[in-house]
């Protein structure tokens, strides 16, 4: 039986001209953050942005400061975790995200975007969508 879509509005069926891309860099940022964190789990989102799970703790307070280049990594995250979880469901890109990937030298998903691989991460993405 397919698991049911998200309930959560940042991980909701994409309009038909909302792109993951569009959907990445308009979302707010904890809402993102969130939703990985949800779906990953807090140990390997953290991993993916080279934090500790503690410090995203920190990061859902309103006032909580997030560096630049640690938004980047986390909406790089997310843009391609919504690309993933739109082709199918929250477990199979979990699976993906934490699976081998021969595309990537066997490498995960996860472990090339805590390596700040996220281009060839979304290439990789990008043909399994494609080829889904």
């Amino acid at each position: 039986m397919p698991k049911q879509p998200a309930t959560l509005p940042v991980l909701a069926p994409l309009p038909e001209r909302e792109s993951a891309h569009d959907r990445s860099v308009t979302s707010d940022l904890r809402d993102a953050l969130h939703a990985l964190v949800d779906a990953l789990g807090a140990s390997v989102t953290a991993a993916i942005i080279g934090k500790d799970p503690n410090t995203l703790t920190r990061w859902h307070a309103p006032a909580a400061w997030i560096s630049v280049d640690d938004e980047r990594r986390l909406r790089n995250a997310f843009h391609i975790f919504t690309l993933v979880v739109q082709a199918d469901d929250e477990d199979v890109a979990r699976a993906w995200f934490l699976g081998m990937n021969p595309q990537l030298d066997d490498d995960s998903p996860v472990e090339r975007l805590a390596a700040d691989d996220a281009r060839a991460v979304l290439a990789a993405a990008r043909s399994f969508v494609s080829a889904g």
